[in-house]
């Protein structure tokens, strides 16, 4: 059985289940009721619960909000009894044929070098193609390199350009496109989500992007002779064919960074039209299997076919994403023959249980998410490592999977999910009030006396909304502590979580596999990593160990190195683990291609990497 499917850890379903953000990025597509995002990168994997997240979708808002209002569902906005009215009746509704209708969520940035978050790369990942691209079963194949020659150090990759690899309008993808794009990653002004994920992989990066890498002021690095870093650093085009990659240590998971979102190859024409280039589609030319036709951020995205895509020939004519912030809104939509595939969110799961015709809709969507609350531990209380765990064993994840999530998910109790490798079975801070109320007495605070106010901010939707109270009720019973809800705009709550100067002290969200590796799990929380830089939170032991690992060959004694950084990284309890997500989506009768056994866990949507064989025949 392929590794990636012994679990179902959702890596879909559209933030809409979720409530929360997820980052992440390749892998993971938003789940239904999930409350987070890219990054990551995460993306975010929503199905269940994606992009990562445990809540409802991260990005959602509520039935009134505009973003709601904006979203093309008029039978379902209009009609609180749309599902009642349309059932699962199978109707056609106004489908069409060749156009696959989805829901999307209000993305925030689709620049390439700079986004992190799952509901910005599926966008970006539309238009876009690396150097590489994921097979089915999760592995780096050659996308815009038709071919790529490994030195046997395992140090210089040289990769080479398909020569009918086309942007959309018509001209060339050359080696100097990529050098550009990989550059502009690692520039500092360009201050990338991402940009510290190639920090001690490409030679010469560290030195170039030294506010990602070394922890470097802006205005520092005005005295660094920029130039002379730029020209020694490891990405260079032989030729209009051939680019050259240098490492500073051989990295058996750098073919699959090579296939992120990242490296997309950017043309310096078109970000050169102003800081929101991605914004208007004559700016936003990638060389991926579709090209952005139409574009409202609050209401629609719509993608036609690529005529110059190097790839096979779709049967897609259009593809729609409709902003709907809010769960319930989509599945009346759904219901309503508006969209023809939808994640499940937990609260609809019974009603499509009890329909004969949409519970024969179901399939089940493997995933790459884990969702946690999350602290910010430059921030008291959670700047303390004993109230940190103390909060972790007063959740009853059990309670949440069970209780919330319908069963949609499996209890977390360690970062990377089931059937990864470097998946821990672990009983460390499991649910346990009593010990909970002794670490927090730790701490100085029995009793929760002496507690600073303890806000906990998420994007305002109905469904996110009940989340929250069920987890505030746990700190409640289970610690004796009272938290503040603090709902926000869910496009805004998004934007706070991606600086660390805005991380609320309390969130929730969720990571989504980019690649199946510990890396891209345990090294994003070394130091100036992508997850570590936002909450702060720093072990100098679990920087030397994902150090180490980083450029370990493959083999026991590397894994073990990133499980002792995890077993790290669990004890000190920057966040609370929640679940780890497997989701269920629901698909139309009339859409061909999208099956349990055509899905992956790296899908941008479902069936993503099964592109050419799917269609809408209504």
């Amino acid at each position: 059985m392929n590794l990636l499917r012994m679990k179902k850890t959702l890596a879909w379903v559209l933030f809409a289940a979720l409530l929360l953000p997820i980052l992440a990025a390749c892998g993971g597509t938003p789940a239904p009721g999930a409350t987070g995002g890219t990054t990551g990168s995460t993306a975010a994997s929503p199905a269940a619960g994606t992009t990562t997240d445990a809540s409802v979708a991260a990005s959602e808002t509520t039935a009134a909000s505009p973003a709601a209002e904006a979203s093309p569902s008029p039978a379902a906005a209009t009609s609180p009894d749309a599902s009642a009215a349309t059932g699962g009746t199978g109707d056609t509704g106004t489908a069409e044929a060749g156009v696959l209708r989805l829901v999307g969520h209000e993305p925030e940035n689709l620049d390439p070098q700079k986004a992190s978050f799952v509901v910005e790369i599926q966008h970006i990942m539309m238009v876009y193609e690396g150097l590489m691209t994921f097979d089915e079963e999760g592995k780096p194949v050659p996308a815009a390199a038709e071919s790529v020659d490994i030195s046997e150090d395992g140090k210089t990759y040289t990769f080479n350009i398909d020569p009918d690899s086309k942007y959309s309008d018509g001209t060339p993808v050359t080696a100097q496109n990529f050098e550009y794009a990989w550059k502009r990653l690692a520039n500092p002004e360009t201050a990338g989500e991402y940009q510290s994920l190639p920090c001690g992989i490409i030679a010469g990066y560290d030195e170039y992007s030294a506010v990602a890498c070394q922890g470097m002021t802006v205005t520092e690095t005005a005295e660094l002779d920029m130039e002379a870093l730029e020209a020694n650093f490891g990405v260079r085009a032989i030729d209009d064919q051939t680019l050259e990659i240098q490492l500073v240590n051989p990295a058996p998971y750098f073919l699959s960074m090579a296939a992120l979102w990242i490296g997309a190859p950017v043309r310096e024409q078109d970000v050169e039209a102003g800081e929101d280039w991605w914004t208007d589609p004559e700016n936003f030319i990638g060389n991926g299997p579709f090209v952005l036709t139409e574009f409202d951020p609050a209401a629609t995205a719509v993608f036609e076919p690529n005529e110059n895509w190097r790839g096979p020939e779709l049967k897609l004519q259009r593809v729609v994403y409709n902003m709907i912030e809010e769960t319930q809104v989509a599945f009346q939509a759904y219901q309503a023959g508006e969209l023809d595939v939808l994640n499940i969110a937990a609260e609809d799961l019974p009603a499509v249980q009890a329909d004969p015709q949409l519970s024969q809709q179901v399939i089940d969507i493997p995933g790459s998410c884990t969702s946690y609350i999350g602290f910010n531990v430059t921030k008291a209380p959670f700047d303390n490592r004993d109230v940190r765990r103390a909060f972790a064993q007063a959740f009853d994840r059990e309670a949440w999977v069970r209780d919330v999530l319908q069963g949609l998910g499996e209890p977390a109790h360690s970062f990377i999910p089931p059937g990864f490798p470097g998946f821990l079975e672990t009983d460390a801070l499991k649910f346990d009030p009593a010990a909970a109320k002794a670490a927090l007495a730790t701490a100085g605070f029995e009793n929760g006396q002496g507690l600073p106010e303890i806000r906990a901010t998420f994007g305002s939707t109905s469904r996110n909304r009940t989340r929250w109270e069920f987890i505030a009720n746990q700190f409640r019973e289970n610690l004796g502590v009272d938290i503040v809800l603090d709902p926000v705009d869910p496009t805004a709550y998004t934007a706070l979580l991606k600086s660390p100067e805005t991380l609320p002290q309390m969130y929730q969200s969720g990571w989504c596999a980019d690649y199946p590796d510990p890396q891209n799990w345990i090294s994003l929380w070394r130091t100036g990593g992508v997850l570590q830089a936002r909450g702060g939170y720093s072990n100098p032991q679990l920087d030397e160990l994902t150090t180490q690992a980083d450029i370990a060959p493959e083999g026991p004694e590397r894994l073990e190195t990133y499980n002792q950084a995890h077993r790290l990284l669990i004890e000190d309890a920057p966040i609370i683990f929640t679940s780890h997500s497997a989701g269920q989506a629901l698909v139309k009768p009339w859409v061909q291609g999208i099956t349990e056994e055509t899905v992956t866990p790296l899908d941008y949507w479902p069936g993503f990497f099964n592109l050419e064989n799917i269609q809408v025949q209504p």
